[in-house]
């Protein structure tokens, strides 16, 4: 799938810095730059936030480490979700391939952060989806 113009000509979408080095240092698995994500939320609730139906485009990136799953808006905005594959909320992520194969990340709100309610369906359009489809079913099965 092509990168988004924005990355190609202004480098949106690359992984922060901030992060870079740490993920670096864990051990990257997979990566993927650039990507014009989907974010959907349903019946969303948090601390001050509320959204009965609300659908986002980002500019963002992927990363599978040895230790973590991250998927990161932008380059300065706080990631979607960044968790370690050993924690609990990791086994509540629903992965899978949707009709465009593009990987899908269904997130029970709840399961992921305290005080959330609802759920968060990131439609990721990666080159490689189907081996962060294997990798990731892999790590939630060995658990």
């Amino acid at each position: 799938m092509a990168k988004s113009i924005l990355y190609r000509w202004f480098g949106f979408g690359k992984i922060p810095e901030r992060y870079r080095s740490d993920m670096e240092k864990e051990g990257i698995i997979l990566q993927d730059e650039g990507l014009s994500i989907v974010v959907r939320y349903r019946n969303f609730r948090a601390p001050y936030v509320y959204y009965g139906r609300k659908i986002s485009l980002i500019m963002g990136s992927v990363v599978l480490t040895k230790n973590s799953f991250a998927c990161f808006r932008g380059n300065v905005i706080p990631p979607v979700f960044h968790v370690p594959v050993s924690h609990e909320s990791f086994k509540a992520f629903d992965i899978s391939l949707d009709e465009k194969a593009r990987l899908r990340i269904v997130i029970d709100a709840a399961a992921f952060q305290e005080g959330w309610k609802g759920t968060i369906d990131c439609r990721i359009p990666c080159d490689n989806s189907e081996n962060f489809l294997r990798a990731l079913t892999a790590l939630k099965n060995n658990m």
